[in-house]
């Protein structure tokens, strides 16, 4: 059976691709997770993970521009199918068009749904929501699915019609490639699936005449579970059941094949509320305190977080320095920028300044503007500032391109268009790639100096505290001033401390000095 190919939808504000390229030829045998073709979005070229074993047949050309959802190709189970597709016959049935189930299997009458790969470095995705339920009719271009990769929040469409129904569920850790749920192409296929030995297990015994009532919790029947001991049960009949402390065990199915589904779980809470409350639990016992302890599974943006700064660690000679730089100046200067903000037509903040003083500071220590590979020492012509980014799902480091070719309102406008999409996990593949140097300003917070970590392949990151009015000799008076901390994270295999000292000297020169920054 021929499978249908279709435009992937890479971003959440991707509506159409352009292919650029086929990377196996017309005809070629193709397996599951083969990258089989290149596309571009409005920002990036994206390789595209071929979905089943078999032969593929190509019907959009390189250079066509295919809306998401469209088809773009086939992969025909043998050779006599292909040459079917090639002869002008059409296509085997699709799953969505498929010919009555067999009695033999659901296989046949079935799609799998694999995790896509969304960007060039994806290796796996972490399932965020299912926002459709467990045997929902869904149709080809849906959203029907959330996932995480180490940068953004993705939407998953589906790729044919039929009836959903899932494997992978939320929270999952799912390999390129590796299913996530299938598309039965009929309701007697979806059953049938469901009751697979495979996938699911054997239907429901005798399920209880229509008018009785929901069972109370007391007397609820165990819930079948399939092979391996899982819990036949609906993704939000989980998220319910999880929300409320309810053992899985407790509930009875009602759905398809005696599967859990959300009013399942209504029906519990309900009866539990109508459970008479016994005379001697009114008073319990004391009892000793449990230790509940609630494990968090390193997923997504914090796993590639985790592993990134680790390495970081392990492979660099970091060492830090710090400096106290007095901001008053910098500060009044600052707000006279902000009175002037109709006319710049932007409230600059402290932390652009900073970043602008940085930027200046690059272009004349070009060794701090460099990458390294462990054998050469790459100098950066352009300044590629990384910027720190704290947001809930973990540290984002989005780069502003060109940034010596800014001006301070330029700057501004792209450091906060950068981390405003980091916040909204809206972020495009390679918003973080390709920096040549970080700056980390945790002065937000009550923290006045840190030893910030290099983001490889970079060779240094500069870090800004917070500003503290504390006594200080000015011209050999006693005066209260703004202080701050500066404090820079450097490779020790690239440069020594001669060039750390003349780096802080500078950033302190202009920050004390803060006309210096956008002369």
């Amino acid at each position: 059976m021929s499978v249908e190919l279709v435009m992937p939808r890479a971003g959440l504000t991707m509506v159409e691709g352009t292919i650029s390229a086929w990377t196996v030829p017309e005809g070629a045998a193709v397996k599951k997770g083969d990258a089989i073709m290149e596309f571009e979005n409005e920002k990036n070229t994206i390789e595209f993970a071929c979905t089943h074993d078999g032969y593929l047949h190509i019907t959009a050309q390189e250079g066509d521009v295919v809306a998401v959802g469209a088809p773009i190709g086939y992969v025909a189970e043998s050779q006599a199918e292909y040459q079917a597709l090639c002869g002008g016959a059409a296509p085997a049935a699709s799953p969505a068009e498929t010919a009555p189930p067999r009695s033999s299997g659901a296989a046949a009458d079935c799609t799998e749904l694999v995790m896509p790969r969304a960007g060039l470095t994806m290796v796996e995705g972490t399932i965020s929501a299912w926002t459709v339920p467990e045997g929902a009719a869904v149709k080809k271009g849906d959203a029907i699915m959330e996932f995480e990769n180490e940068k953004n929040t993705i939407e998953f469409t589906c790729t044919h019609d039929g009836y959903l129904h899932i494997t992978a569920q939320e929270g999952d850790v799912v390999a390129v490639g590796a299913p996530i749920g299938y598309v039965a192409a009929t309701q007697a296929a979806y059953d049938a699936l469901c009751g697979s030995p495979d996938s699911a297990p054997a239907a429901h015994p005798a399920a209880a005449p229509a008018e009785v009532p929901a069972a109370a919790p007391a007397e609820s029947q165990p819930v079948p579970a399939a092979a391996g001991g899982r819990v036949r049960i609906t993704g939000l009949a989980r998220k319910m059941a999880k929300q409320h402390q309810i053992p899985l065990a407790a509930l009875r199915g009602t759905g398809p094949n005696g599967r859990i589904i959300a009013q399942d779980v209504k029906d519990y809470l309900e009866a539990a509320a109508k459970q008479p409350v016994p005379v001697s639990a009114a008073e319990p016992a004391p009892q000793a305190a449990v230790d509940e302890v609630k494990q968090i599974p390193l997923t997504g943006i914090r796993r590639a977080i985790a592993k990134n700064m680790y390495g970081s660690l392990q492979e660099m000679a970091q060492c830090t320095a710090a400096v106290e730089v007095d901001v008053t100046d910098l500060l009044a200067y600052r707000q006279k920028l902000v009175d002037d903000q109709d006319f710049l037509g932007c409230k600059v903040t402290v932390n652009d300044l900073l970043s602008m003083a940085t930027v200046k500071m690059l272009k004349k220590h070009p060794m701090a503007n460099a990458t390294f590979d462990g054998k050469t020492i790459s100098v950066h012509s352009s300044v590629n500032l990384s910027i720190a980014v704290a947001a809930e799902a973990g540290l984002m480091v989005p780069v502003v391109k060109g940034a010596d070719r800014m001006g301070l309102v330029e700057l501004h406008q792209a450091m906060k268009d950068l981390a405003d999409r980091a916040r909204d996990k809206r972020l495009r593949d390679g918003d973080q790639t390709g920096g040549t140097f970080t700056v980390s300003n945790v002065g937000m917070f009550p923290i006045d100096w840190s030893t910030p970590i290099i983001n490889p392949p970079q060779v240094a990151i500069l870090g800004f505290g917070r500003s503290v009015k504390k006594m200080a000799v000015v011209n050999d008076e006693p005066k209260i001033r703004s202080m701050m901390n500066m404090f820079l994270t450097f490779d020790h295999r690239v440069f020594d401390g001669l060039e750390v000292g003349r780096i802080l000297a500078d950033m302190k020169t202009l920050v004390e000095n803060p006309e210096l920054i956008t002369l």
